[in-house]
Formats: C-alpha cells, sequence, structure tokens
C-alpha cells in the first residue's frame, strides 16, 4: 500500500506591531521609531516635492541664516560632499541660493530664498501634522517630557559623535 502525502507550506503569522517593543533596547527603539518617523515625513513632505534632507536643510538656514557649505553639513551631520547634491537640488528649485561669502571670498554660503521660506513654511505645517499622528498615543505633557528628553540625548550624542572615531 502507497500513501501519499502531500505537504503544503503555512507561513508562519506575522508577529503583531509592537511585539517585542517590552524588551527591545533603546538603540533599537529609537531606530524604529525613527524609520517610522522618516516614512511618515517622507509622506508628508511628497505633497510639495522635497525630501527630509532637503526639509532639514532650509530648516537649519531658516533658523542659523546663512552658513558656509562645511558648516551647514557639520551641523546636518552629513558628509559634505554628499551635501552638494541635495543643494544643487534645492538650488535648482528656487529654495536657497549659494553666494560668495563676504568675509572670505574663497567661501560659499547658503542662503535661504523668499520661495524658499514659503515652502518650509508649508513644509513645516505638514511635519507638524505628521508628528500629531505619530504622538497621538502621547498627552501633551507626555509629548512635552518626551521632546525634553530626546533634546538631552541628541545634544549629548551629537557631542560623542564629534570625538573621533577609531572603527
Amino acid at each position: 500500500m502507497v500513501v501519499k502525502v502531500t505537504v503544503k507550506r503555512v507561513r508562519a503569522p506575522a508577529p503583531a506591531p509592537g511585539a517585542g517593543v517590552a524588551d527591545a533596547g533603546c538603540g533599537l527603539l529609537l531606530t524604529r521609531l525613527a524609520r517610522a518617523a522618516n516614512r511618515s515625513l517622507a509622506c508628508s513632505l511628497a505633497e510639495l516635492g522635497l525630501r527630509a534632507q532637503q526639509f532639514g536643510v532650509l530648516h537649519l538656514l531658516a533658523d542659523s541664516g546663512p552658513m558656509s557649505q562645511a558648516d551647514l553639513a557639520d551641523a546636518l551631520r552629513v558628509h559634505a560632499s554628499n551635501l552638494v547634491r541635495v543643494l544643487d537640488e534645492i538650488e535648482e528649485a528656487g529654495l536657497i541660493e549659494r553666494e560668495r561669502d563676504p568675509e572670505d571670498r574663497r567661501r560659499q554660503r547658503v542662503v535661504l530664498t523668499a520661495a524658499g521660506g514659503v515652502v518650509l513654511s508649508r513644509a513645516e505645517s505638514l511635519a507638524a501634522e505628521a508628528e500629531r499622528e505619530l504622538l497621538a498615543p502621547l498627552s501633551r505633557a507626555e509629548q512635552a517630557q518626551l521632546r525634553h528628553l530626546l533634546g538631552r540625548i541628541t545634544t549629548h550624542a551629537c557631542g560623542l559623535q564629534s570625538r573621533s572615531c577609531s572603527a
């Protein structure tokens, strides 16, 4: 007697959202949160044809005023050669201008244009809306506390990253 057995593969069910969160380390949680926040921000900014890196440049220029490309790269924690492409794109869109630094004609300063200010204002509104959705599970007090704690950690971590790395 011959018995024919058919084996059917069944996929294991996907873990529920948030599964394993309770015992995950802070680094992993921050990485997951950063990915979710970046995805949400990217979707919001896409309406303006803007990417998160471009938004970051516009935001920093609005806060700090004109900056050299080197200082901008340092402040954004990106390699200067990677920043050039981003600056080229937003300059082509008329959101920034590059001009010679009056204090050192060898350097270029990056300046936010009036059009860049208008786009930035709209982008900030979209980003705030995305953030409201992201932080919806928290009370206003918890949101303020989270911003405070993240600010402290960011200041500390950025100070650590400015040291030379032997890796």
